[in-house]
């Protein structure tokens, strides 16, 4: 049985367009694998640990192979979970919104606590060495504007498609963009378009 991790941030809720999208491709997903099993994260609603100064130095430690200090060692074993839980699914994705041109905060978070040196990625004597084994990840996000044609200021594909090659995995997504520059009524009906297609 194949398990997909859902990754989301979606504050608005049930009045989410990134969450219509969601709930429209799992919809697909489980029509075409009745034995898929989704987790859900929702990050609206759960307490990551910090990346603080510990942690940052427990990083160090771990990617030098150095002996962990009791508060680094604490603070390992508060993240350690999280990255176990990634590399645990056959594959992730990533639901939410695009803010100001990137991924919102919560989900940076998220991503901060998780892509850690002898987790999800170890340094070689040729570099680093991503640990995901090309799991898929894709990211599902809506957009107010449209940014095919402007990858410069379109972060949140940039960044999660470097990531991903850092910790080697597949990425691919779902975008329904261009929602909020012609109007309400014109943004759903790109939305209602995109899902028919999927």
């Amino acid at each position: 049985m194949a398990r997909l991790l859902v990754v989301s941030f979606l504050p608005k809720g049930p009045l989410s367009r990134t969450r219509r999208l969601l709930d429209a491709w799992l919809a697909k997903r489980r029509a075409g694998e009745p034995a898929l099993a989704v987790d859900e994260v929702d990050l609206v609603h759960t307490e990551l640990p910090p990346v603080d100064g510990p942690v940052a130095l427990a990083k160090g430690a771990v990617a030098a192979g150095s002996h962990l200090a009791p508060t680094q060692q604490r603070a390992w074993e508060a993240i350690t979970p999280w990255a176990e839980e990634f590399l645990a699914a056959d594959e992730v994705a990533i639901a939410a919104p695009m803010w100001n041109f990137s991924l919102p905060y919560p989900v940076k978070h998220y991503l901060d606590v998780v892509v850690q040196p002898g987790l999800l990625f170890r340094y070689t004597e040729q570099g680093s060495h991503g640990l995901c084994a090309g799991k898929p990840l894709t990211l599902v996000t809506t957009r107010g504007n449209v940014y095919a044609d402007l990858p410069q200021v379109n972060f949140q594909t940039a960044y999660l498609r470097w990531l991903c090659e850092f910790i080697d995995c597949r990425y691919s997504e779902i975008v329904a963009e261009g929602l909020d520059v012609r109007g309400p009524e014109a943004g759903e009906k790109i939305l209602s378009e995109v899902i028919a297609r999927l």
